[in-house]
């Protein structure tokens, strides 16, 4: 018995040396199974291999795999091959990509950061493998440059040599005692860490490393200073980073939410890579699809600080990218700890945490009120349309004021799940997200516009006066979602209410969202989106999709719905003295102490805190008188005579005559 183990074991040794053998001028080097640095918009899992021949290598008939079971689970593309002596970055994306990196290969599985197995099969049919543990989040692990083993490496080096600095654990992280947020004087930070570690820290903001200074004991701060700190030892990797702020004699009034945003200088303003800046190239940095690792602050009106998280950030917004004040949106990722910020940023949201975060600039122009977006869609709420909450900030980007910004919830998958109550990765991941019209391949978002297409030709095209017609939309579209999007647009006047979008979910009907709203309440001409959402089921499709609306109000009973719907929604979200002034004034009261500094430091031509409170004062007053206006708009534009609009909007004009009278 004891002869025929031993025969067996030799039997699987001689086997594993021939597998070995025959893919030994190609192998596994190095691997990244919880990554968070993005390359055109991507942050896929990466495997690298290495030709240790001096001869290329073609991969034609070669195959990776994350399954033992199944090694030919994805096939290298016939022109694949690997130079001598060089490296191959395969990127593991699970799904079919599209928006990938010229030239890029992309395999139709992901990596677990909780462990996995590595498979390379050459075209003979031998199979070589790894295996790994538990990741760390952004750490790489492979064979070190002197070949001993598979281990961590605190710098990842995707398609070049790997260092001989490993390691096969890592430092805890260290713990900022100081308290950050404002102080009057001189404040001393003191630190701690776990024994046998010592703490390396920067005061720049940038990520601190093994050669950065060393904390011994405290370090005395005179003005705003942002402490960032990691803990290191010889024989293990550096741990995570912490950060605090601490303001110095800083004019932010209180109460106030403050944010503080940090990283590298380099990745916010270097001409060469900072995404706040317009840069040297062809494309400015701040157009281009750049994310970085970045720490994050949150402090609520008292001072006191709720959050302090890794995150990523990008630059967001459209035309405001080229202004010196530029909106980021702040993510979380589960390969920088988390893939939720868990704090309470909003008084109208009971969710648990945020996959991601908008901090919005407001218009800096003559008319602005920078406030308008937020409170317009606050003053939605009822109406289960979805919108992204805020509030009002003073943000700082690495220690420096960067002005009043209004935080935002971010409207992605994960918030319109959250809002629907949807659960399902697997659903929330189908998600279907359009804008504008909707028509073009240029307006979809996230995933498929075939279906919306087909179902606005058949508006178009039928008359919903059968039940198979009527029912072929109504399986299709969500209709008070339509309604009220259609009518809250109409009654704030939106201006740029083609700047729609709208979403599905897998087995759901099309619902509507607001987005972007900030051209409501903001000029005189209230017939404007009235004729832009009321138009003819056969006119051409402009960027605001109307054809769904207008198939459905060639039918009485429909059109009777509509304006039912309307006079409702006037009484419950358009009577200015108890539903709209709230609203506005709350936001005025913060932003009326934010203002003086804001506009000092961010001048622009014929703009003062006296002009800032004429624009808010006068949408106020759009708001106050939109309605009645937009009641008659609507009813000249749908043939609703004078008897019939005293049935449907009667009591409503007569609440607008009390609550939206003129002060």
């Amino acid at each position: 018995m004891k002869n025929k183990l031993w025969i067996l074991i030799l039997t699987i040794t001689v086997l594993c040396i021939i597998c070995i053998y025959a893919s030994a001028e190609v192998r596994i080097n190095e691997v990244m199974a919880s990554n968070a640095v993005f390359i055109d918009g991507r942050h896929d899992d990466w495997v690298e291999l290495y030709n240790d021949s001096d001869t290329q290598v073609s991969l034609k008939g070669w195959y990776l795999s994350d399954d033992p079971y199944n090694p030919t689970r994805w096939a290298f593309p016939d022109n694949a091959k690997i130079a001598k002596g060089g490296y191959l970055i395969v990127y593991c994306a699970g799904d079919p990509v599209t928006d990938g990196q010229k030239n890029a290969l992309y395999t139709n599985f992901k990596l677990s950061s909780s462990g996995d197995t590595i498979c390379l099969t050459d075209q003979e049919g031998n199979t070589t493998q790894v295996t790994f543990g538990a990741q760390y989040g952004n750490v790489s692990s492979g064979v070190p440059a002197d070949g001993n083993g598979w281990h961590f490496f605190e710098t990842s080096t995707p398609g070049k040599a790997n260092n001989s600095l490993y390691f096969d654990d890592r430092a805890e992280e260290p713990v900022i005692l100081t308290e950050p947020g404002f102080y009057s004087n001189t404040v001393t930070v003191t630190m701690s860490c776990a024994e046998g570690l010592e703490i390396r820290y920067t005061t720049d903001c940038s990520t601190p490393t093994r050669e950065s200074p060393l904390f011994e004991g405290a370090i005395t701060l005179t003005k705003t200073t942002v402490v960032r700190a990691r803990a290191f030892s010889e024989s293990l990797l550096g741990s995570t980073v912490t950060g605090s702020t601490y303001w110095i004699n800083d004019p932010t009034p209180i109460p106030v939410s403050v944010v503080s945003i940090y990283t590298d200088n380099d990745y916010f303003f270097s001409n060469k890579s900072g995404i706040l800046v317009k840069g040297s190239g062809k494309i400015a940095n701040y157009n281009q699809n750049w994310e970085y690792p970045c720490q994050i602050e949150y402090f609520d009106e008292n001072g006191v600080r709720q959050l302090v998280q890794m995150a990523t950030t990008r630059v967001a917004g459209h035309s405001s990218r080229s202004q010196k004040q530029k909106s980021l949106s702040v993510f979380a990722r589960s390969a920088l700890g988390s893939d939720t910020f868990n704090c309470d940023f909003f008084e109208n949201r009971d969710y648990e945490g945020y996959s991601a975060i908008q901090l919005r600039m407001t218009n800096s122009d003559n008319h602005s009120c920078r406030m308008r977006d937020a409170v317009l869609s606050e003053m939605s709420e009822g109406l289960g349309l979805y919108y992204q909450a805020g509030r009002p900030i003073i943000l700082y980007i690495n220690g420096k004021y960067y002005g009043h910004y209004n935080l935002r919830e971010k409207a992605n998958k994960d918030s319109l799940a959250q809002w629907e109550g949807i659960t399902d990765e697997k659903i929330i991941k189908s998600i279907d997200i359009l804008e504008g019209s909707g028509i073009n391949k240029t307006q979809v978002l996230k995933g498929s516009n075939e279906d919306w297409v087909e179902l606005i030709n058949f508006c178009r095209t039928h008359k919903l006066n059968t039940e198979e017609n009527l029912q072929y939309v109504l399986d299709r579209v969500d209709v008070d979602s339509l309604y009220n999007y259609a009518i809250f647009s109409m009654m704030i006047n939106n201006y740029d209410a083609g700047n729609v979008r709208y979403y599905r979910f897998p087995g759901g009907k099309w619902k509507f969202m607001l987005h972007d709203i900030e051209a409501g309440a903001m000029n005189g001409d209230e017939t404007k989106t009235v004729k832009l959402i009321l138009r003819n089921r056969t006119s051409n499709v402009g960027q605001y999709p109307h054809t769904i609306l207008a198939a459905l109000l060639e039918l009485p009973e429909y059109k009777d719905l509509f304006l039912r719907r309307t006079a409702e929604i006037v009484e419950s979200n358009f009577l200015y003295s108890t539903q709209v002034r709230p609203i506005y004034q709350k936001w005025y009261d913060t932003l009326s102490a934010l203002m003086p500094r804001q506009i000092k430091t961010f001048p622009f031509s014929n703009f003062s805190v006296s002009i800032w409170r004429t624009n808010v004062n006068a949408s106020m007053t759009r708001a106050r008188t939109y309605p009645k206006k937009v009641i008659n708009a609507i009813c000249s534009k749908l043939g609703v005579s004078n008897t019939a609009k005293q049935e449907y909007f009667g009591h409503a004009l007569e609440l607008l005559a009390v609550y939206n009278a003129k002060p």
